[in-house]
């Protein structure tokens, strides 16, 4: 989802109430990364303080969010059992415990240092005889989920990414090949195209190397051999290896083995052309984009802005749509052996 409007208003909007002082500023609507969430749940827990435009990013967030979603559900059940207590001031230990968790949650992982000034906004309110019931049972809530959190390590509460994220295992990629196409330039300024067949049951690559009026060239490889193949000249070359252009992690296992061992870490959902999608950040830093039936979308490089997606085009093809042609690895009988040209 894109934000069409300033986020400005948003953050001007925080001074009307003393804990949104103590907030960092309301992320850009749409933004579901790690970041995100983490500022989204800090208003979760103070709700009840929020100005209506507030309220209003929030909510648009958490309809987007599946995790902040089950937050808000846990913060809603909280509230509902200490609606059922007497009204009444907490003593100086519950505010101990509150300090306490804070600083033992800040230890533990990178929050926005704002998490303190929850305490220092709850103290002024009390000060300035503002809290109401209401206000105490938002404080209270949040309390109580921000001791939760430090109980439930890789469950906590208020972390969506340390939640456990896998591919079932029914799912397999196994049984399709695998064809991109992905237009890149090179140091000259020149475009050139490569395209991919990958058998994913075989492990059998077919990439051609495409660039008009100057450059095709074939590699056919396993896991033994490359056989280069000059389209142009009719000249083949063994262990062209060079040639299988350097490809993110498409291998499902390795790609279940990593989000278990934390190499590869799930960054919540997203969409991509308008199609809801798993984000997941692999080893090397690409972003993977899964559909729900956990099948490659596309890759994200690693970027600081906005990426392009990798790949002009990504299919799961049945064999059966597939030449068998593709995967052999003899010479044709009208080249020769000799030298592939060089690399674009």
């Amino acid at each position: 989802m894109s934000n069409t409007r300033s986020n400005k208003p948003q953050q001007e909007n925080m001074a009307n109430g003393s804990l949104s002082q103590a907030l960092p500023p309301l992320p850009i609507i749409g933004d579901n990364g790690p970041a995100a969430c983490s500022i989204i749940r800090l208003y979760l827990a103070v709700w009840d303080d929020l100005t209506p435009p507030q309220k209003e990013v929030v909510a648009r967030h958490v309809q987007s969010c599946e995790l902040c979603q089950k937050e808000q559900q846990v913060l809603s059940r909280t509230t509902k059992l200490m609606r059922q207590l007497p009204a009444s001031e907490p003593g100086a230990r519950v505010d101990q415990a509150v300090l306490v968790a804070i600083a033992r949650r800040r230890m533990n992982r990178s929050q926005p240092a704002s998490l303190a000034d929850l305490a220092a906004a709850r103290s002024g309110m009390r000060n300035k005889q503002r809290h109401s019931p209401a206000r105490l049972i938002g404080v209270l809530a949040a309390a109580a989920v921000l001791i939760l959190a430090i109980a439930f390590t890789a469950s906590s509460l208020l972390g969506p990414h340390t939640q456990a994220f896998a591919v079932p295992s029914n799912v397999t990629w196994d049984n399709y090949v695998l064809y991109s196409k992905q237009t890149m330039t090179n140091a000259r300024g020149e475009r050139y195209q490569v395209m991919s067949y990958h058998n994913m049951s075989a492990n059998v690559m077919n990439v051609e190397t495409v660039m008009s009026g100057k450059l095709d060239v074939m590699v056919v490889a396993d896991q033994q051999k490359a056989l280069g193949l000059d389209m142009m000249h009719h000249v083949a070359q063994w262990d062209a290896h060079e040639w299988m252009h350097d490809q993110p992690l498409f291998n499902l296992t390795q790609l279940r083995q990593d989000l278990s061992s934390g190499k590869a870490t799930y960054l919540g959902k997203g969409t991509f052309q308008g199609k809801e999608v798993y984000r997941i950040r692999a080893r090397d830093g690409h972003v993977l984009l899964l559909d729900m039936h956990y099948m490659l979308v596309n890759v994200l490089p690693q970027s600081d802005g906005q990426p392009k997606p990798m790949y002009d085009t990504v299919q799961w093809l049945q064999p059966s749509q597939v030449s068998a042609s593709l995967w052999d690895m003899q010479v044709p009988g009208n080249f020769r052996m000799g030298q592939l040209p060089g690399q674009p």
